[in-house]
């Protein structure tokens, strides 16, 4: 299981944040981003502390995360066939501190996250079209086919 190299096609973009007295202003996605493929949905995922999301993988949707709220941990994994990073895990954290960047993750690739804040996180998720349950596939945490074990 390889860390090092970053997933062909994911991506990590840092993003900037606008702080003084009276709170935030937290960038997030423009349309002239490079990853930017259309805007169909966006919605946040409340993820409470301890508890793991995943296995999930869209066939067809573009998906850019960021955390504006607590800490999750993204464990990405790529068992596309033509993939030069084909058998490679990147474990990523984001938070709305240290590591407040977007990662816009192609189609194609599995994805699973926990909150690994003290409190609840905000995982936020714009894609490029309107969700469809058709489209994508879901795993248990446990599977053979992933070969990945969340501690």
């Amino acid at each position: 299981m390889s860390k090092e190299m970053m997933i062909s096609g994911l991506e990590k973009f840092p993003l900037k944040q606008i702080v003084d007295e009276r709170g935030a202003v937290f960038h997030y996605l423009k349309s002239s981003d490079s990853t930017f493929k259309g805007f169909g949905e966006a919605y946040y995922s409340k993820v409470n502390p301890g508890i793991i999301k995943g296995w999930k993988k869209h066939n067809l949707v573009h998906q850019h995360f960021c955390v504006p709220v607590g800490a999750v941990k993204i464990v990405i994994f790529d068992n596309r066939e033509n993939s030069p990073t084909n058998g490679h895990f990147n474990e990523i954290i984001l938070d709305e501190l240290d590591n407040y960047v977007r990662l816009s993750i192609p189609p194609g690739l599995w994805y699973s996250f926990k909150c690994i804040s003290e409190s609840f996180a905000l995982l936020a998720n714009i894609i490029d079209t309107p969700h469809d349950p058709n489209e994508s596939e879901v795993l248990p945490l446990e599977t053979k086919k992933i070969n990945y074990l969340w501690k």
